[in-house]
């Protein structure tokens, strides 16, 4: 046995894993080398999905299947095969198009294992999607068949003049995106949708069904493989419910404000290595 045995460690990818530059500090690299030598497992909780993920998932070594869709799919990239799915009920369609109907200047996903179906406002994204290997769709909502693992609702804030070529989306702050994106959500989490949703950034919301999030998944992922210590990081809100499963928890130093005030353990920023410092500390 080695001095990591039992302890699954689960972390958040952008501004976690990587850095503000996107990139893989090495000093994270080296150090899970060294947390899978000494018998620990690894795997990353992520909000992409499935497909948008596999474009860099080979880009840090892991040893344990990944968490995609914010907690609505675990699945193992080394055989390529998913192990577990959590679908949004049939509820959601009818959420997603009041969403849909309320705001047309917005753009939406709906998000299904291995293709998305795009609505409303373009904004660039969906040519993103395909240069990370994503089948995009364009179809009617009610030929979008079964199942859904997550739906998205984004904006474009850089618009207007708001922001600019430096500003640090991750922490970026608009009343009016603020009001916008927080109605939103409370009408996702609104009771009776079977749906849960959070804010990956201030623009964007992702929603998955009741009982999915990184948190609870990241918990049936420790159970599947065993381990008796569930260690978590992660740098925004998207990330609070597993940090609060974790039996440790770590945020990120240059993480969302909210999350460096909730007293979680503070790291290194991501550009020096989240990774390193949570390893050892362990």
């Amino acid at each position: 046995m080695g001095k990591y045995t039992g302890i699954l460690l689960v972390s958040d990818w952008d501004r976690t894993v990587t850095g503000p530059d996107r990139k893989v500090p090495p000093a994270n690299t080296e150090a899970v080398l060294r947390f899978m030598e000494g018998g620990g497992l690894l795997s990353i909780a992520t909000g992409h999905t499935r497909l948008s993920h596999k474009s860099r998932w080979a880009e840090l070594p892991t040893n344990a299947p990944h968490i995609v869709f914010n907690g609505a799919e675990i699945y193992d990239y080394r055989d390529e095969r998913s192990l577990w799915q959590g679908p949004l009920p049939e509820e959601s369609r009818a959420l997603f198009t009041r969403l849909l109907e309320r705001h047309p200047a917005l753009h939406f996903e709906i998000q299904r294992p291995a293709e998305t179906f795009v609505f409303g406002e373009d904004m660039g994204l969906a040519e993103i999607m395909r240069k990370m290997g994503v089948p995009i769709r364009l179809a009617p909502l009610e030929q979008v068949s079964r199942p859904w693992l997550q739906f998205a609702v984004s904006g474009s804030p850089g618009k207007g003049g708001k922001g600019g070529a430096d500003t640090d989306w991750f922490r970026y702050s608009d009343g009016e995106i603020d009001a916008l994106f927080g109605g939103i959500l409370e009408e996702i989490n609104a009771p009776g949708t079977g749906c849960c949703g959070s804010r990956s950034l201030p623009f964007l919301i992702e929603a998955q069904a009741l009982g999915c999030s990184k948190g609870e998944t990241a918990r049936r992922l420790q159970a599947m493989l065993g381990c008796h210590t569930l260690v978590c990081c992660g740098d925004a809100m998207n990330d609070l419910s597993m940090l609060r499963a974790a039996d440790r928890a770590f945020v990120a130093g240059d993480g969302a404000k909210e999350l460096l005030d909730m007293g979680f353990t503070v790291t290194a920023p991501s550009d020096v290595g989240v990774l390193a410092d949570v390893i050892a500390r362990l």
